[in-house]
C-alpha cells in the first residue's frame, strides 16, 4: 500500500539520521577512540567523543555505513510494529553503542 511505502521510506531516513547522530556523538569514540597500537585493550574506546580530534572522515563514513546497515537490517522485521520514536531511540542505541562495542572488540588496536 502507498501509505506503507511512505512510512518505510521515512523510517529509513530516520534510521540513517539517528544512526549518524549516535555514531558521530559516541559510537566512533567507543569503537576506535583512546587506544594505541600495542597498548592495553579496553572494553570500549574512551576518547574522541563528538569527533573532537582530527579524524579521517572517509574512514568514519565507511564505518558509519556498516553501523547504519546493521540497524537497517532489523528495521524490516519491526516495520509497522513499533512507534516511530521508539524506533529512532533503538537506531541511535544500536549505532551508538551495540555496533561500536563489537567493532572495538574485533577491529581496533
Amino acid at each position: 500500500r502507498e501509505k506503507n511505502v511512505k512510512n518505510v521510506l521515512l523510517w529509513n531516513l530516520l534510521d540513517s539520521a539517528g544512526g549518524a547522530f549516535g555514531y558521530w556523538s559516541v559510537g566512533f569514540a567507543f569503537a576506535y577512540g583512546g587506544q594505541v597500537e600495542g597498548g592495553p585493550k579496553t572494553f570500549i574506546g574512551n576518547d574522541n567523543f563528538f569527533l573532537s580530534k582530527d579524524v579521517d572522515m572517509e574512514f568514519w563514513f565507511f564505518q558509519y555505513t556498516f553501523a547504519c546497515a546493521l540497524s537497517s537490517i532489523v528495521a524490516g522485521t519491526i516495520a509497522e510494529r513499533t512507534k516511530m520514536m521508539a524506533y529512532l531511540c533503538y537506531s541511535v542505541f544500536l549505532c551508538g553503542f551495540v555496533y561500536p562495542v563489537c567493532a572495538h572488540a574485533y577491529w581496533s588496536y
